[in-house]
């Protein structure tokens, strides 16, 4: 089964790289040493070249001959005049200048048409900006900071929306900016005039775009992140990400959504050390999730299931997170992984008796990983898992799935197993669910460990974390 789901998940990222790689290239270097040595560029830029590696920046943001690009808020013009020189004649540079700063900045706007004949100045709201033709390429340097302060009256959301909208299928977003320190977020936007990188990125994904790339070449670790950039301590050695979207060309594949997934900043470095042994990519796979789905994450523990479904459906999905009253009761940690899945922008957090889940009706997969079992335990009355089973089949859609992801026991091992050993027998499992209406949709041998010799508690140092697991995938009939 795994190698069926790479396979399949290789062969649609071949063709997607076929198809896009005349727009994933750099601008020739000629044409970049070119456009650095321009004449026209001011003394006073030319100085700043060592800070602001405009050679770098050109590559990254693969423009090229012939291109329409946006470059936001440009100030005096810097990256505006790099813009000109690459695209050339047969391309064109939009200098994007705010209504609400016009008259301060279209002065300096017109200076560069008067300079470059391909640039234009364009005006308008930021959150509703659009121009006459599809662009290549949107630029916005140390600007999307600001479009946070409530004096700029800009709703990012829609500016985000704006951007994507007004670039081709395929066209980019390159957005550099002062990092903030780790949890800042847009917090100290008009304090420090910083945003927190991965803030930024959410954001931004949440608009469609899918991140990619990044580079490190305006970063300084020696900045703490602490002062204002116009500190003259920092001014202009601050420490600055610079990130790469992309307006997907076609609908994500499947593989596509799953890897930007992964790279999720609303995931935590414990969720990315996990993934190789959890398999996350083709658990995904396994459980058909897709952008745009409502799924209930049965049982969170550490939420781990949770941030990657919340990152999977995107914004136009939605992840109920459902804790038993039994297991906060139990750990603290549980109550915190609920809170946490509280403050994700597409999720809900819920928590009732184990018995009853309170789940909202009309869900497209409800999943539960390494916790069906607990269902069993001696603790809880003995019809808890009829009932949960029941209160899922009622929860989902027709068609819906029901996927179930747990330790195997030995086979026959009796109903003793998952209270002594935390493992439960998979035909015990199907016998259950099947009879709360459900019908067995497939089965993966993915976290199949044939050196586990099944009779050890899950939680010995000797077996954990490597112990052989069952995936079960069930449907409610339509």
């Amino acid at each position: 089964m795994k190698s069926r789901l790479l396979a399949a998940a290789l062969s649609v990222l071949l063709v997607a790289a076929a198809s896009s790689v005349l727009a994933q290239t750099a601008p020739p270097a000629e044409l970049v040493q070119s456009a650095v040595a321009d004449p026209l560029r001011p003394a006073e830029e030319v100085a700043r070249d060592p800070l602001r590696h405009p050679a770098e920046m050109l590559a990254f943001a693969q423009l090229q001959p012939g291109q329409r690009v946006a470059d936001i808020r440009p100030g005096a013009g810097y990256f505006t005049r790099l813009f000109a020189r690459v695209v050339g004649e047969d391309g064109h540079v939009y200098a994007f200048v705010p209504n609400r700063t016009a008259e301060r900045e279209n002065p300096r706007a017109d200076a560069l048409v008067a300079a470059y004949p391909n640039v234009s100045r364009v005006n308008g709201d930021l959150d509703a900006m659009s121009f006459d033709q599809p662009l290549d390429v949107v630029f916005m340097s140390q600007e999307y900071h600001d479009f946070h302060i409530p004096r700029f009256g800009v709703d990012v959301a829609k500016m985000n929306e704006a951007i994507f909208k007004a670039l081709k299928p395929g066209g980019l977003f390159v957005v550099i900016d002062h990092q903030a320190a780790p949890g800042a977020g847009n917090t100290v936007v008009e304090t420090l005039h910083r945003i927190e990188g991965a803030q930024l990125r959410k954001e931004v994904e949440a608009a469609g775009f899918v991140f990619d790339g990044e580079t490190s070449a305006v970063a300084n670790p020696a900045d703490d992140h602490s002062l204002n950039v116009f500190d003259e301590a920092i001014r202009g050695k601050t420490d600055q990400f610079v990130y790469r979207f992309r307006k997907p060309a076609v609908p994500l594949t499947a593989a596509e959504v799953y890897e930007t997934a992964l790279s999720s900043p609303i995931r935590t470095s414990a969720d990315v050390a996990r993934d190789q042994a959890r398999h996350a990519a083709d658990t995904l796979a396994f459980a058909e999730v897709k952008p745009g789905q409502k799924i209930g994450d049965m049982i969170i523990g550490g939420g781990y299931f949770t941030r990657l479904f919340a990152a999977a459906v995107g914004p136009d999905g939605h992840v109920v997170a459902w804790q038993p009253a039994e297991f906060i009761g139990f750990q603290a940690s549980y109550a915190e992984a609920l809170a946490a899945a509280a403050s994700l922008d597409n999720a809900d957090a819920i928590s009732s008796p184990i018995g009853a889940p309170d789940w909202p009706e009309g869900l497209d997969l409800i999943f539960t990983a390494q916790n069906y079992h607990d269902l069993h335990l001696k603790a809880f009355a003995e019809d808890t898992a009829a009932r949960v089973n029941a209160a899922a089949f009622k929860a989902l859609k027709p068609g819906g799935l029901y996927v179930i992801i747990d330790h195997a026991a030995a086979s026959g091992a009796g109903p003793y197993t998952p209270e002594t050993l935390h493992r439960i027998d998979v035909d015990q499992v199907r016998r259950e669910v099947e009879a709360a209406g459900f019908v067995l949709d497939g089965a993966s041998d993915l976290l199949v460990r044939t050196d586990d010799p099944l009779t050890a508690n899950v939680f010995d140092p000797s077996i954990r974390g490597q112990t052989s697991q069952f995936m079960l995938r069930f449907r409610k009939p339509a």
